[in-house]
């Protein structure tokens, strides 16, 4: 068979944490938990399917005190047998957050 092609440009952490997220869509915001975490992007686990494109914004906890909120677009999406959805979101360039999430993983 073929090898899966890797497209992540950035190594990933494991990263077990609660984020926040705010779909571009008013009204749609919640919770949930974070799977894995690299410079590029964000693995979540979601309750709820969420097209490949939709723009979110996200608040992610980096340790006791400090926190990031990063803008992101939902990369892929896998189903799982639970009915939840884990969810690959690519960050949108943001120069503050990038630095920020550099020092966090080194």
């Amino acid at each position: 068979m073929f090898a899966q092609y890797e497209k992540r440009q950035s190594n990933r952490i494991r990263f077990h944490e609660p984020v926040q997220y705010q779909l571009k869509k008013p009204g749609h915001f919640g919770g949930c938990l974070s799977c894995d975490l690299s410079v590029g992007g964000l693995q979540i686990n979601f309750s709820q399917f969420v097209p490949v494109g939709t723009e979110m914004l996200l608040t992610v906890p980096l340790g006791r005190e400090q926190i990031v909120e990063c803008e992101g677009k939902v990369a892929w999406v896998e189903q799982l047998a639970d009915d939840r959805f884990h969810v690959g979101v690519k960050f949108v360039q943001d120069t503050f957050s990038s630095k920020v999430l550099k020092k966090f993983l080194e």
